[in-house]
């Protein structure tokens, strides 16, 4: 039994719409969560494959291979990693920034931007879960990620909106890389087969997203709360689905600016899942 992890964000809805329809019930489980816990779950080896936190690979390099081809990126704007602010973030040295407990990258991500984009020096990052409108009346700054941006793109009462996808092509030129494809070696041993029949699925899934956006999205359960013509383009032109060139190099950008900063502990070398 191959077991998956899916991330229960918007920006994995519509390979997972695909993927539920292709692969095996009989040889595949599929396990839902927040990154967080899938990334634990990943490291134990309760689940074999998830589309995990970028930083988690820099943490498990010795022991997780990336599935080529296939990411959760952008290049440019995002419009799901935010991060809001009371005045100019410019301004806001030797203050506290509340940050999601869901994905460290997205954390990792805000420190680099913060030393590197904005000279915001001396600040600390502390996760919270307190609901974004108490949170933002104790802290300076917060980052919302994932479903809970989308939702509080139109409605935080700050007067300061960041999208740290926007300000990482502002610094670097490259696409960001917030999710891989990682499996884990030990707890996949056996199930390479598997594993490449979900690489060719998830292939297809990937490249009928532009095509299918609007079908799917007017299907999608995120329709419930957002305007699916507004999710389908949130999709087409947000979010970047292939781990080409361009992402990679962004990928390694990251890696290193976050071993100078002393984020991670080591400079990991990618390696890949052999098809």
């Amino acid at each position: 039994m191959l077991r998956i992890g899916r991330i229960d964000y918007a920006n994995c809805t519509p390979l997972f719409m695909q993927l539920e329809k292709t692969l095996p019930a009989d040889s595949t489980e599929i396990v839902h969560g927040v990154p967080a816990t899938l990334n634990s779950s990943l490291a134990k080896g309760e689940i074999d494959i998830c589309i995990s936190s970028s930083i988690e690979f820099s943490r498990h390099a010795d022991e997780y291979s990336i599935l080529p081809g296939n990411c959760i990126g952008s290049d440019g704007a995002v419009r799901s990693v935010l991060l809001f602010c009371h005045r100019p973030v410019e301004e806001i040295s030797d203050q506290q920034f509340f940050v999601t407990s869901e994905s460290a990258t997205s954390v990792i991500l805000l420190q680099i931007l913060l030393a590197k984009r904005w000279g915001v020096s001396a600040s600390s990052v502390t996760p919270t879960s307190i609901p974004w409108n108490e949170a933002l009346k104790q802290t300076n700054g917060l980052l919302l990620i994932g479903d809970n941006a989308l939702k509080a793109a139109s409605v935080v009462p700050t007067p300061y909106c960041y999208d740290l996808g926007q300000e990482w092509k502002s610094l670097t030129g490259l696409p960001f890389v917030y999710a891989l494809w990682l499996i884990n070696n030990k707890s996949s041993k056996g199930k390479e087969k598997a594993l490449t029949y979900l690489f060719s699925m998830l292939e297809k899934a990937r490249e009928n997203i532009a095509s299918d956006a609007d079908i799917l999205a007017s299907k999608a359960p995120e329709s419930a709360w957002i305007n699916p013509a507004s999710l389908a383009d949130y999709w087409r032109d947000s979010i970047t689905y292939r781990l080409d060139r361009e992402h990679l190099d962004g990928l390694q950008m990251f890696y290193q600016l976050a071993s100078e900063l002393k984020l991670i502990s080591t400079l990991p070398e990618l390696s890949f899942f052999a098809l």
